[in-house]
């Protein structure tokens, strides 16, 4: 089945990753710090790396030694490991809501929302659509550090061509298992302004090598993820439920404990990236150009697939790769490259519907964000129910279709997946979201009644 994990690994990437190791030891971290840092256009000295993205942007804050009182700016639609690093920094915070036909707020919203107390604003990316408008931000708050949620980004510019994690006075990038580049988990640390990285330097946190217990289990959740890219459905689902159990108790399985995302306990904060770890970033950030451009080219496919279509509604920025041509070597270098490609459609019913008829032919789809904190369930921190009404009904009605090494369809499934659109469209022939969702709901609920047996 063609998910949403490994999207960038090749089996031979695991002993490549593994042979550089034994070479290079500890420098391997070096390396993959030069090899991403060169893959932003940015000096190595910008970069540090995490053994988490949510570690990079806790240490960052925390460097910044915010006042009591200080304010904290969050997108109305975003994971839960964000909002929890600043409850664990006894911060509060105040979520910005999204336009209906975008994921991520405009800079006109975050600044609306900035107020004398706010001193930090978390400008994001989300599924690879980079947000516009930071220098004029920057200038108009001069008093606010914007950090840059590039977790879903890497890669991706902004119409002048500028990268994301590049826009503003900080960004941090993920390297977890459902990311564009992933070493298990990971994360990157890029602080663009000068005198904000002096401070960093000086007050940098002590970061201790993962155990080796702890990276093989990632390295053994990594393999799995990959395996359940090549095999067959069949093949797949007997091994899943043979090895499911036994995994389970013998602690194999790395994954973010409950309690984590339930916020009653914190991660490990002060964990780095193992240089083995570092090593499989290495391999795949060398060919940076080629997994951006693989990217771009399946999304402008899928914005082929899907133009003019009735209820399978795309975000505005999407049309940016449209006119490109499919072929990787002829994609542009410009606009974003996508996470996931991500649509909304009428209601919650017609997506789960279009989930289970594009499962039959052997494609995941997906629903992150399920939730503005995603995920659902999840504590919310300082978030009300409907204080951020389109990050709630994108939370509804998301729909991801996915990208990346694993993602290349066949023909058979590019005309499935156009015929299970047109099966699970609405009244809204916009082609593009927020428009007209009360009528595109209610026909969204009969076309999916109409599909069930």
């Amino acid at each position: 089945m063609k998910g949403h994990v490994a999207g960038a690994l090749r089996w031979r990437d695991l002993p490549a990753a593994l042979w550089h190791w034994l070479q290079r030891g500890s420098a391997s971290g070096g390396d993959f710090r030069a090899a991403f840092a060169r893959s932003l256009g940015v000096d190595a000295d910008e970069v540090r790396l995490f053994g988490a993205g949510r570690a990079a942007l806790h240490a960052f804050t925390a460097s910044l030694d915010l006042p009591r009182g200080a304010e904290v700016l969050l997108p109305g639609y975003t994971c839960v490991v964000v909002p929890n690093v600043f409850m664990h920094l006894g911060l509060e915070v105040r979520y910005v809501d999204i336009p209906p036909d975008d994921f991520n707020p405009t800079a006109e919203a975050l600044s609306a929302a900035i107020t004398p107390a706010t001193r930090l604003v978390v400008v994001p990316h989300n599924f690879g659509f980079v947000t516009e408008g930071l220098d004029a931000l920057m200038a108009r708050h001069p008093h606010v550090v914007f950090v840059e949620d590039a977790a879903h980004a890497w890669g991706g510019t902004d119409r002048a061509g500028r990268r994301a994690g590049t826009l503003g006075h900080a960004a941090f990038f993920s390297f977890e298992f459902s990311k564009p580049l992933t070493t298990g988990t990971g994360g990157a640390l890029v602080i663009h302004d000068a005198a904000l990285r002096e401070r960093f330097a000086q007050r940098l946190p002590g970061l201790h090598a993962p155990s080796r217990g702890v990276v093989l289990r990632q390295l053994l959740t990594l393999c799995w993820h990959r395996l359940t890219m090549s095999l067959p459905r069949a093949a797949l689902q007997t091994l899943t439920a043979a090895l499911r159990m036994p995994s389970r108790m013998l602690g194999l399985v790395a994954k973010t404990p409950d309690s984590e995302i339930n916020g009653d306990s914190q991660p490990d904060y002060l964990a780095g990236l193992h240089p083995l770890s570092a090593a499989l970033g290495l391999v795949q950030a060398r060919r940076f150009e080629a997994i951006h451009a693989l990217r771009r080219s399946q999304a402008a496919d899928y914005d082929a697939l899907l133009t003019n279509l009735p209820g399978w509604r795309r975000p505005s920025a999407a049309s940016a790769s449209a006119s490109a041509s499919a072929s990787p070597s002829n994609m542009p270098s410009v606009g974003p490259v996508l996470l996931r490609y991500p649509l909304l459609l009428p209601d919650t019913a017609t997506r789960d519907a279009a989930i289970r008829d594009l499962e039959v032919v052997g494609i995941v789809g997906g629903t992150w964000f399920d939730d503005v904190v995603h995920p659902r369930g999840s504590r919310r921190f300082c978030y009300a129910e409907g204080d951020c009404p389109n990050g709630e009904r994108a939370a509804r009605t998301v729909l991801n279709l996915p990208l990346g090494q694993h993602a290349r369809l066949s023909p058979s499934q590019r005309a499935a997946v156009r015929a299970i659109a047109e099966r699970h469209g609405g009244l809204d022939d916009s082609g593009v979201f927020g428009v007209r969702e009360a009528g595109a709901r209610h026909a969204g609920s009969g076309a999916a009644r109409a599909s069930s047996p």
